[in-house]
């Protein structure tokens, strides 16, 4: 099967995986561990074990807040401002009902209210005509007539 695929794939497919180390690290170190002792460090480590492919076994599977602490990552419980969580309900649920309810695969909106969104037209799978049923034996019962109205 891999036959099919040359060469190139896999270089591109290392390069996408090292790209994402790349940019996950310097993000951490930029934005979450900005100041603190041994931000470097930390954020490589954390950005490796993300990456960790083995663990997740792919790229949208959900990671838990206690094993976001446990990575290193600080977590700051939505539940300790009820408003701001109110809010991040909102985005989520409007969201969630847009997915849900059209052909969106893909929003993104600012804060002007100005808004890209990506729809796909709906595929349609054709199923496969049945095969003709066999005749079946007509039973010893004699057939009714029934006239129609002239």
């Amino acid at each position: 099967m891999l036959s099919q695929y040359g060469p190139a794939l896999l270089v591109q497919c290392k390069e996408a995986l090292d790209l994402s180390k790349e940019l996950v690290s310097k993000w951490l170190f930029q934005y979450m561990f900005k100041g603190t002792t041994n931000a470097q460090a930390t954020s490589s480590t954390i950005a490796g074990k993300l990456a960790n492919h083995p663990a997740f076994k792919t790229h949208s599977r959900h990671i838990d807040r206690t094993q976001a602490q446990s990575m290193g990552l600080i977590i700051d419980p939505l539940e300790k401002d009820q408003e701001f969580q109110d809010l991040v309900l909102s985005v989520f649920h409007a969201t969630a009902h847009m997915f849900n309810g059209t052909n969106a695969v893909k929003i993104i909106e600012n804060q002007l209210g100005r808004a890209y969104v990506k729809s796909i037209q709906p595929i349609v799978i054709a199923q496969a005509p049945r095969p003709a049923a066999p005749p079946q034996e007509k039973l010893s019962q004699p057939e009714k007539t029934i006239e129609q109205p002239k």
